[in-house]
């Protein structure tokens, strides 16, 4: 309509000056008047036109990027869980899965970690089991947004080897202390869920030889949509110093623990219909020498609080013993409700 607008007015014009052409001149001149306050109202609906025009646009733009706390995504469920609990002084949430694999094959097992195993007596089965959970330190008035503390354990265990007394043959312990804050945005249709940054160490609790640890600053985002869930990590290592002797307490443990583990990690995370899928790929970034890993974990409830757990992990950093061993690891178990 703001196109012909213009058009009608000069029609209506038109007709008008046929109609009265053997009018008076007073009566053209009173016709004066009306012809000049058409002009103008003309020229109002052109200049309403382009505003809306304008605002269409700007309403476009808006739609791209939106503050949106309305919008259902797959992660809803888990984040309503996470506020429920912190409104309860004695509970702690999960910062990461927690599982049990009694039973699991692993194909090339590192036995550096354990005197009491050798390349003869390492069983290729062993248990792996992992205990996650964060706690407030700090929260603002309303949500959860904050600082928290991060603690996450995880265990490879020979518990078929009797030969070798059933030993633990390597265990990594994960403290961190991060910012995590509620985004409540929308981009394009996907729900920016949760940021953390902060501070992260990583160690196997063993020294000389056997010694595995570094520090960290990272930096990650989840975002989801109704069925799926993306999250995107990435990091600094910070810097130590080279040892002089490799039985040095102090000095770089792996120091290039980057080239095999990785620099950056993508996760990627299904609902098919009672089945979860959740996949977790690690990278080092490099083009020439590119190494990382995949770890694959597909899940189905058997109740309100527990799933069974099939696991499968490929590449580099099963575990920080074996940081630079290569490995293939498939196991089935239990976890905790996790999404």
């Amino acid at each position: 309509m703001s196109v012909l607008k213009p058009f009608v007015f000069m029609a209506a014009f038109a007709a008008s000056a046929s109609v009265f052409g053997q009018a008076t001149s007073s009566d053209r001149d009173s016709a004066q008047p009306q012809s000049m306050e058409s002009n103008e109202q003309e020229s109002a609906a052109q200049s309403g036109a382009e505003e809306a025009s304008q605002d269409e646009n700007s309403i476009e733009v808006i739609d791209i990027i939106k503050r949106d706390t309305i919008t259902e995504s797959a992660l809803d469920d888990r984040l309503e869980g996470d506020k429920e609990a912190l409104d309860n002084v004695f509970a702690i949430t999960q910062h990461r899965q927690n599982y049990l694999l009694p039973i699991t094959y692993v194909s090339n097992p590192n036995t550096t970690g354990n005197d009491d195993l050798t390349d003869e007596n390492v069983d290729n089965r062993e248990a792996k089991f992992q205990v996650s959970a964060k706690l407030p330190l700090y929260l603002e008035d309303t949500g959860f947004d904050g600082v928290y503390f991060g603690f996450t354990l995880t265990s490879f265990w020979q518990l078929y080897n009797s030969e070798a007394s059933k030993p633990f043959r390597e265990t990594n312990y994960e403290p961190e202390i991060f910012w995590q804050e509620t985004a409540d945005y929308s981009v394009l249709g996907y729900k920016f869920n949760t940021f953390q940054v902060g501070f992260n160490h990583m160690s196997n609790g063993q020294s000389g030889l056997k010694s595995r640890s570094w520090n960290r600053l990272f930096a990650s985002i989840v975002f989801s949509d109704n069925d799926d869930i993306y999250y995107l990590k990435t990091w600094y290592r910070i810097p130590e110093d080279e040892k002089e002797d490799p039985l040095d307490p102090t000095g770089d443990d792996n120091p290039d623990i980057e080239d095999y583990y990785g620099r950056m990690e993508f996760g990627y995370g299904r609902k098919i219909g009672a089945f979860k899928m959740l996949a977790l790929l690690r990278n080092n970034l490099d083009f020439d020498e590119n190494r990382g890993s995949i770890q694959l974990d597909l899940t189905y409830p058997i109740s309100d609080r527990y799933e069974v757990l099939l696991q499968y992990f490929n590449g580099y950093g099963d575990s920080l013993i074996d940081y630079n061993r290569s490995q293939e690891r498939i196991g089935i178990g239990f976890q905790l409700l996790f999404l």
